[in-house]
């Protein structure tokens, strides 16, 4: 029997370039990154189930290692990242790129490096003596509204136990996040009655309609922010509801009236709060405009529920002890924490990188928190796993 050999440095750092070298920005399909990330776990030991979505165009991974059983630990990252258009990348972006002391490529930070470190740890970890499992979950679509990980909550068929407690990878500068805010997505659309602009009075002006709709949404705005909740101090910048009226679409030529137009909403509830409460709000504040009635309508497009991972949880309590943290700490982004923490896993954010360099030209992460990452959780995680 060959003796089993532990994944070096190099070996996940290739992981870490094979995975930036594929463009899997949300436009795109994700399915020949995660061909290429089964591959190798299943070559080190994973059993690996795949669950595609509708189109057969994305997929989530879910990757186990040791016995079939209640407890282990959950990591969980995503494939997806955001487009790399912007001006004043030094390097290709989608070429993983040493620049002294940090690596350089889109999703770098956000959040490739942790997916890297995920694979590797799961390869690493001796399956003979696991008590527990460790279990990885690659969703995708998740800078697109936490699209993957609400599919797999559906999808998911209870083929094994899945671990109750869950590390999720977003750039947090290796600090422990029990709890961040969620993000809903609403589309406003007015209806108005088209009409060449010399007779103006054969028709009605959607975008004028809009005018009254964006002054009404920008009083609840106000209201938000006069609001608290018992998570607000958690949140010394914004402690408070944000809504964000973030994409106005309509009007066709400026000599026609406009007969339609949209307005697309974001809103971010704290932890603890529930978004169908912000969206009743919205509601009330699009009846009180007059001379609207039935020319507007409320759609919702996306919900990632916010998250709140109770203090002494165990994944909570063992994690933030590893890494001698005393404080909570909490993020105004969404992620997949939130729908998962839905199935009954108890979450936090863990990862390298900081979320202040994603999303930007030449995003890096340093190549000490990515050491400081792997040793945290390859010490965690056998000590979870293995005892």
């Amino acid at each position: 029997m060959q003796a089993r050999r532990a994944i070096t440095e190099r070996e996940r750092t290739d992981v870490f370039r094979r995975l930036v070298a594929f463009d899997t920005t949300s436009a795109n399909s994700n399915v020949p990154a995660a061909d290429d990330l089964a591959g190798f776990l299943s070559d080190h030991g994973c059993r690996v189930d795949r669950f595609a979505s509708d189109d057969g165009q994305k997929v989530n991974l879910i990757a186990h290692k040791g016995p079939q059983c209640e407890g282990g630990l959950l990591l969980s990252g995503h494939f997806d990242v955001v487009p790399a258009n912007e001006e004043g990348w030094e390097s290709d972006p989608f070429t993983l790129t040493e620049h002294d002391d940090r690596f350089v490529a889109r999703g770098a930070a956000d959040m490739k490096g942790f997916v890297a470190i995920a694979a590797g740890l799961l390869a690493d970890i001796d399956a003979t003596q696991m008590k527990t499992p460790l279990v990885g979950l690659f969703t995708h679509d998740e800078e697109i509204g936490t699209i993957g990980a609400q599919q797999f909550c559906k999808q998911w068929d209870q083929r094994y136990p899945l671990p109750t407690a869950g590390i999720i990878g977003e750039p947090t500068e290796l600090q422990v996040v029990r709890m961040h805010k969620g993000h809903t997505k609403l589309r406003i659309d007015i209806a108005g009655t088209p009409a060449h602009s010399g007779y103006p009075h054969l028709g009605s002006n959607a975008i004028e309609k809009l005018g009254r709709v964006i002054t009404a949404l920008t009083a609840l705005r106000l209201e938000f922010k006069s609001q608290r909740s018992k998570t607000s101090e958690y949140y010394p910048e914004t402690p408070f509801v944000i809504l964000n009226q973030a994409v106005v679409e309509g009007g066709a030529a400026v000599n026609i009236v406009p007969g339609s137009c949209r307005l697309t909403v974001g809103i971010r509830v704290l932890p603890g709060q529930k978004s169908g409460d912000a969206i009743e709000a919205v509601r009330r504040a699009l009846r009180t405009i007059p001379s609207l009635g039935g020319d507007v309508s409320l759609t919702l497009i996306g919900d990632t529920p916010p998250l709140l991972t109770d203090a002494s949880t165990e994944i909570n309590k063992r994690l933030s002890q590893h890494v001698g943290q005393t404080k909570t700490v909490a993020v105004s982004y969404a992620s997949d924490a939130g729908p998962l923490a839905t199935m009954g896993i108890n979450c936090v954010l863990y990862g390298p990188g900081s979320i202040e360099v994603a999303h930007k030209p030449n995003e890096f992460v340093t190549k000490d928190q990515l050491n400081r990452a792997w040793e945290s959780l390859s010490g965690l995680s056998r000590k979870w796993c293995i005892g």
